[in-house]
């Protein structure tokens, strides 16, 4: 079976409606769960389904049981002219995240820099969400997170060390898009391993181990995925769980178990604080011109920027609809059915 012949076209519009109303039966707030919403179907667009829509059920369920507080009060514990901390007390990830990146790109408009951290609180989705806000107000955004539980290893190592800590930067241009990277530090993320499962697709050679340290491409045994790029990735990942960890208030994820709540890092860096706004994002622009402008290798049709694909996704899906995987909407229409909600596509 085709890719394409797995897919089911969902209008962005109709989708982040969908969403929005299930969060409220799950028992979020009409702010928070229209930011859920929001983020996530901008996530889908950006065809990074595995931290979209995709993760929906999940956070509801997790609402459901207890396991995660649908109302929580969101506090900053910590602040200074340059940082804060916020406490998410147990909630949605999302919420004190876009709060904290919100407060650090307030503070670097005056102190240059900012940073703020998240504790106790949620999966926070795509880590590129928080580090593209930044960007929209012509700084240079960063962001990572410390997952519950370690799922990574190290070199050498028959067993997870590290979470799957991602790290995203956005650094904005001039007349050109800004330039996105979102990276997991692992080989890949879970959730494109669990992607190509779903599409019935092989899993590259080297991502994961099985619960023995033992090299597998069988999805089903891998319980640990090997870091990106050898020791690279591995102290990559550790000290993006350090920023996201202990400087917040957190545990390192060796000594966290699977369900643990997370924490977040986000930094702003104001351009216009360094350098001359406008001479930054004519070199950016140029050096985007300059890499567009190289000879690509025989087979190659281009030389892209990091998160350039995402953006020509995005550009096409905002009209055309967004293809996600039938047994995606079979998930979220499972969840609809529980909390009484009717989907909003056609089967």
């Amino acid at each position: 079976m085709n890719q394409e012949s797995q897919d089911i076209i969902v209008q962005p519009d109709p989708l982040r409606e969908f969403a929005t109303t299930l969060y409220q039966k799950a028992g979020v707030s009409v702010e928070h769960a229209e930011l859920m919403a929001e983020l996530q179907v901008e996530t889908d667009l950006r065809n990074v389904h595995s931290h979209g829509t995709r993760m929906l059920a999940w956070y509801v369920r997790s609402m459901l049981s207890g396991e995660m507080n649908a109302k929580p009060e969101i506090r900053v514990v910590q602040e200074a002219p340059g940082i804060a901390v916020i406490d998410g007390d147990n909630g949605l990830g999302h919420p004190p995240s876009a709060l904290a990146m919100k407060m650090a790109i307030e503070k670097a408009k005056s102190a240059g820099i900012g940073a703020a951290g998240v504790r106790n609180a949620g999966h926070f989705g795509a880590a590129a969400c928080y580090s593209m806000m930044a960007a929209e107000e012509k700084m240079i955004g960063f962001a990572t997170t410390n997952t519950g539980g370690p799922s990574v290893g190290a070199p050498g190592a028959a067993a997870a060390v590290i979470a799957n800590n991602p790290l995203s930067y956005a650094l904005p241009a001039g007349e050109e898009r800004p330039i996105v990277l979102d990276m997991a530090c692992g080989a890949s993320s879970w959730g494109k391993v669990r992607t190509l499962q779903m599409y019935g697709k092989p899993i590259p050679p080297g991502w994961l181990l099985t619960a023995d340290g033992v090299p597998t491409e069988d999805p089903d045994e891998g319980r640990i995925l090997t870091p990106a790029a050898g020791p690279r990735g591995y102290g990559l990942g550790l000290t993006m769980g350090i920023l996201a960890g202990p400087l917040v208030g957190g545990l390192m994820a060796c000594h966290k178990h699977q369900g643990e709540p997370s924490e977040h890092f986000f930094i702003a860096i104001n351009v216009s604080s360094f350098t001359d706004f406008a001479a930054y994002a004519d070199e950016i622009d140029r050096g985007i011109r300059a890499i567009h402008a190289t000879k690509a290798a025989e087979g190659v049709d281009q030389v892209y920027l990091p998160g350039e694909i995402e953006w020509l996704k995005r550009e096409a899906w905002v009209n055309d609809g967004i293809p996600l995987h039938v047994d995606h909407l079979r998930e979220l229409a499972s969840v609809a059915g529980e909390l009484g909600v009717e989907i909003c596509w056609e089967w």
